[in-house]
């Protein structure tokens, strides 16, 4: 099944849509983390732009949801121009459509979209996913996890198009960076590359250090209305991923 979000920058003139697919439903684990942080599943959630820096529970709560998604999910993008809003869901549709099928899942797929997701999609013969649009995220609880992609997701994309990237101190123990002040946007790369949906290599055929992997027609997708700027830097971004070591 499939969770779907929205990440909307104004400011630079796009949106980043993010799914997120789980084999079997995440509710248990979510739920769990929002009691975790003392919140009460189906009345309160997690929301990336929510404020934090006074409160350990909403960090608790963030790292919690982080680690459902890196551990159970895997993860696509739809990158369009803000003037698209109105009418998002038809080209959020044709790029869930695409994974299911390129990515061989079992058909249909049930495609969970959040309520600010609005439009009218294509008719499709055979359609390989189930759309079910509008949902609220405090019920279909793994909208949330959908939130955290976008938000992350449209992170990367904001640093390519402003050219900087906020630095953080590692504070993670274990970690072979711990107590160092690092990119952020690295961070996020690094922790997520291994999610995205990619082509199928065998590993056993790569020579030296050629561990780039396509994202793009697997977990990438861009809208034919981006601008030239802001494609080449999407496909900058999310074109591949890198998967050999990098520590």
């Amino acid at each position: 099944m499939f969770f779907v979000d929205e990440s909307i920058q104004h400011s630079l003139g796009y949106i980043c849509v993010g799914f997120v697919y789980c084999k079997d439903a995440p509710d248990e684990h979510i739920a769990a983390a929002l009691r975790k942080a003392r919140l009460t599943p189906g009345e309160s959630e997690y929301k990336s732009g929510g404020r934090m820096a006074t409160s350990p529970e909403l960090h608790l709560l963030r790292r919690e949801i982080s680690e459902i998604v890196l551990d159970h999910c895997k993860l696509g993008v739809y990158i369009a121009p803000t003037s698209e809003r109105q009418v998002l869901l038809a080209g959020t549709v044709a790029a869930a459509r695409s994974m299911v099928i390129t990515n061989g899942l079992p058909a249909p797929q049930p495609l969970y979209v959040d309520q600010g997701i609005t439009g009218e999609p294509e008719p499709h013969p055979n359609d390989p996913i189930e759309l079910r649009s509008g949902c609220d995220s405090k019920a279909v609880l793994g909208i949330q996890l959908a939130d955290y992609a976008a938000y992350h997701c449209s992170y990367l994309l904001k640093c390519a198009l402003e050219g900087s990237s906020k630095v953080v101190r590692v504070e993670s123990v274990p970690h072979p960076m711990s107590d160092e002040d690092v990119d952020l946007a690295w961070m996020i790369r690094t922790a997520t590359r291994r999610n995205f949906f990619t082509e199928c290599r065998d590993p056993r055929t790569i020579d030296g250090d050629d561990w780039f992997f396509r994202v793009a027609g697997f977990g990438s997708f861009l809208s034919s209305g981006l601008s030239e700027h802001h494609r080449q830097l999407a496909k900058k971004t999310f074109d591949e991923m890198y998967l050999g070591c990098v520590w």
